[in-house]
This record gives structure tokens, C-alpha cells and sequence, in this order.
């Protein structure tokens, strides 16, 4: 497919890529309550403080010893962490992310053009599950660069053996990072590869190639117990049997996922879904206009990725126990989709020299627009509701308590969120307890001299005074 860009080609890539570092850069300097990337965060500071690699923890209270995931997806944030600071997290995250952009960029432009590219490369940076937890210390990060590079090849084409070599490799390193999910991306490449090809061979390799890819992670399970018992019987198994409390159950999470979230790209899937599928014919021929070069193989290419999505999001149906987050990994694929699906007909509106240069000088526009207004601070519209200790309120009757002390965070909720705030930012020791009574459990709790309340817990002790009150929580000191 020839380019209808102006001869400086990286012209719309590049700018295409500010969008997306204004976009999750303007999440750095509000107040966020990640609480999964707070959690996420403090283990491994603790992995540095420990100087631990696999003896994993979070707090005396909760996750002291910390299954949930693989400790390899930690290992990056633990090495930053050792190197530069936890202040190198973010632009760490951003960096995978960036990656994960271009290498989305990459497929769609050489399947159908520059501008096929672009469009992906925007469709996968806009929607805010994406730009939000991309340059934050999430294991999506990271995840997705391996699993989306893992489905190249098969996705551009019929690999060749140093090609399976490589996605072997990738797909082995995304499994370490998040299990089964890692290889979905690849799975769902090689299996619609395979289909498009009618080819028994690529799927026979591919197959093999995914077993392989798992190996290092079993063999690392096989060989450490607690992690057996922690993480394959007590987070794999749970969630494929729908055991566990958190996620939701209903077997249509993922598509719902891909309807709440992949936007402004759901609509513009259709057209990459009428690409690979020929029909209707009139939208057909308006999408993949006269004189497109390889209109065959932008078509192909079409079919493959459209196979590969509905893999991947149908796999995702299959545990019990489902969280939206996983659908993540479909949507670098949904984005390549799009790309293709509108590419030919930006192709040829964008043609004539002036029209290009006009779309370039809108997208230099709007990526300078993001930019302002990242770092003019509308990431705070994002995240309306600090933590209570980041409130204007509470803040200065908190300035005395030192990093470590234990405090109290009482709920008839769980306030993982809160938790986690306290813990990342202030380091903090939190404990949960749902009243605020004489009797304290001996150790943290009772050592604590701060506690924050929630409206509905019941305080039996007149030894806490209350300081201050932000919203609903009550700020209570004793002697």
C-alpha cells in the first residue's frame, strides 16, 4: 500500500504518539487513587527493601505474603525502583505503553498504509482504561508490550522459524507477567492465521510454539510450593471455577468491556468488520476504494484480525470469574482493526499532497491541545475524590504522623482504595476494622494513634478525639 503522507512519513506517527503521552501524562499530577497500582507499587517497594525477588508482600494486614500475581511482571518496577526511585515508575509504565502504540501503529500501517497506522495508533490511545492505567505501575503495561509484539508475525503473515522463535519468546515473557492472559494475544493471531491460510502446519506450529511459551512459568511453579499453592489453586483455579468474591460472574463481561470502553473506536470497528466480510458491497467498495494497491491482502489482513479479536474476547468469557481489565489485551488487536478498516479510504482522501499536510496540521494541533491541557492539570477532572489524608481538610492535622506508624482505617467496608493510598503515599502501616472499639488486637492496631471513620462505623471509645471531618470520614486521635 503506498503512503499519501508528505515524504517526511514519521510526521503523523509522531504525532500520533504525543497524543497519547499528553493523554496519560495529564494522569501524573492529580491525586489518583489507583488502588491497584498503589498496591502494586508497594510491593515492590518492599521487594527492594527486602531485597527479595520472590518472597512477595504487601501489608501485616493484607497480603502479607502476596499471590495474586507472578512476581517476573514486578521485577521492572523493583529494578527502577533500586536504580532511580519510585518516581521512575511512571515514565517506566509510559514507555511500555508507548511501545505497545507503536507496535499497534506497525501492524495496521503495513497492512494498509500510514494513515491505517495513525488511526490505530489513535483509536488504542483515547480510550481511557488504556491512557489511564498506561502510565501507571499496572502489570497492563508491561503485559501488553509482550502480548501484542508475541501476535506479530502471525498476524502479518505466515511466520517463519526464526519468526515462532521469537514469538515464542514474547509470549513465554507476557505468561510470566499474567499467566493464561499473556497468550491469549498470540493464540488468537496464530489461530486466525491459520484459518485465513486454511494451513494445518500453522496451526500445528503455533500450537506447539504456545505450549512451549508456558514452560518457564510451570517449571518455575512445579518448583516452589507456596507459589503453587498461593497463586495456581488459590487465583487460577478459583477464578476459572468462579470461587473468588471479587470480579463479576456473568459470562459476557469482556464484549460488555469492549462496548463501555473501546471508545471512540466502537463505532469504527464495523468498518473493518465490513472489510474482511465483503458486505454490505456498497460500504465495501466506499472502504476499499478503486486502484487500492493489495486489495486482496488488506482484506486478508482484515479477516485475520477480526478472527483474532472474536478469539480473544470469546476465550475471555471462559472463567468464571471474570474483571474488565482483562479485555485489555484485545484491544491493541480491535485497534489494528480499525485501522485497516478505515485505512484505504483515508488512503485515497488523503491522496493530494495539501489534504495530507492539512490532516498532519490537525493532529499537531490536537496532540499540542492535549499537552496544554496535561499540563495545565485536567487530569484532576479524571479523579474528583482524593483520599481523605490528601484532602485540604485533614492534611494539616496529619503532618506529625511519621512514615511507618500504624493507623487505623475503620469501615463496614473493605476501602482497599483508601489502603492503598495510605500505604503508597504517606507509608503508612493501615489496618482494617469495621468499629473503633477499647479493646484493640495487640501489634499495629493497638500501637495506633490515628484512625480514619467512615460513616456507619460505630466508635465505643471516648479515648479518640475527632480532629477533623472530610466527606465521610471522620479523623479521630488519641493520646
Amino acid at each position: 500500500m503506498s503512503s499519501s503522507a508528505p515524504s517526511r512519513l514519521p510526521g503523523p506517527t509522531a504525532w500520533a504518539a504525543l497524543i497519547f503521552l499528553g493523554l496519560t501524562t495529564a494522569t501524573w499530577w492529580p491525586h489518583t487513587d489507583l488502588g491497584d497500582s498503589q498496591l502494586y507499587q508497594v510491593v515492590s517497594r518492599h521487594m527492594v527493601e527486602d531485597d527479595s525477588w520472590l518472597a512477595l508482600r504487601y501489608l501485616p494486614d493484607v497480603h502479607p505474603r502476596f499471590f495474586e500475581h507472578l512476581p517476573f511482571g514486578f521485577w521492572p518496577f523493583a529494578l527502577v525502583i533500586r536504580l532511580f526511585g519510585e518516581p521512575a515508575l511512571r515514565p517506566l509504565c509510559a514507555a511500555f505503553s508507548l511501545g505497545t502504540l507503536l507496535l499497534t501503529g506497525f501492524v495496521a500501517r503495513r497492512a494498509a498504509g500510514i494513515w491505517a497506522g495513525v488511526t490505530a495508533m489513535l483509536v488504542l490511545a483515547f480510550p481511557d482504561g488504556f491512557f489511564i492505567r498506561g502510565g501507571h505501575p499496572f502489570l497492563e503495561p508491561l503485559l501488553l508490550l509482550l502480548a501484542t509484539a508475541s501476535a506479530v508475525a502471525p498476524l502479518l503473515g505466515v511466520p517463519r522459524a526464526r519468526d515462532w522463535l521469537v514469538c515464542g519468546v514474547l509470549a513465554a515473557g507476557a505468561c510470566a507477567v499474567k499467566g493464561p492472559f499473556g497468550l491469549l494475544p498470540f493464540a488468537g493471531a496464530t489461530v486466525a492465521r491459520a484459518l485465513v491460510e486454511r494451513s494445518w502446519k500453522v496451526l500445528v506450529v503455533g500450537t506447539l510454539v504456545g505450549i512451549a511459551a508456558t514452560v518457564p512459568t510451570v517449571l518455575f511453579l512445579f518448583t516452589h510450593a507456596d507459589w503453587w499453592e498461593g497463586y495456581v489453586r488459590h487465583q487460577v483455579l478459583a477464578s476459572a471455577a468462579g470461587e473468588r468474591t471479587d470480579g463479576q460472574l456473568s459470562w459476557y463481561i469482556p464484549f460488555r468491556t469492549l462496548v463501555s470502553r473501546f471508545w471512540p473506536g466502537l463505532p469504527l470497528l464495523a468498518a473493518g468488520g465490513v472489510l474482511a466480510l465483503g458486505r454490505p458491497a456498497r460500504a465495501f467498495r466506499a472502504l476499499l476504494p478503486e486502484g487500492t494497491r493489495d486489495a486482496a491482502g488488506v482484506r486478508r489482513s482484515a479477516w485475520v484480525l477480526l478472527l483474532a479479536s472474536l478469539f480473544i474476547l470469546t476465550a475471555l468469557c471462559i472463567p468464571g470469574r471474570k474483571v474488565w481489565n482483562h479485555s485489555l489485551v484485545a484491544f491493541p488487536l480491535l485497534a489494528m482493526l480499525v485501522g485497516v478498516g478505515v485505512g484505504p479510504w483515508l488512503e485515497a482522501r488523503l491522496a493530494a499532497p495539501e489534504r495530507a499536510c492539512r490532516a498532519q496540521l490537525c493532529l499537531a494541533v490536537l496532540a499540542l491541545v492535549v499537552l496544554g491541557a496535561s499540563a495545565a492539570g485536567a487530569g484532576r477532572l479524571l479523579f474528583p475524590r482524593p483520599c481523605p489524608a490528601a484532602s485540604e481538610v485533614l492534611a494539616p492535622a496529619l503532618a506529625d504522623v511519621p512514615p511507618g506508624a500504624s493507623v487505623l482505617v475503620v469501615s463496614p467496608r473493605a476501602e482497599w482504595t483508601t489502603v492503598a493510598a495510605f500505604a503508597v503515599e504517606r507509608r503508612w502501616s493501615p489496618w482494617r476494622l469495621t468499629e473503633l472499639g477499647a479493646q484493640l488486637a495487640p501489634g499495629g492496631p493497638s500501637e495506633a494513634r490515628v484512625a480514619f471513620v467512615a460513616d456507619g462505623a460505630p466508635v465505643s471509645d471516648p479515648a479518640w478525639r475527632e480532629v477533623g471531618r472530610d466527606g465521610r470520614w471522620r479523623l479521630l486521635r488519641r493520646p
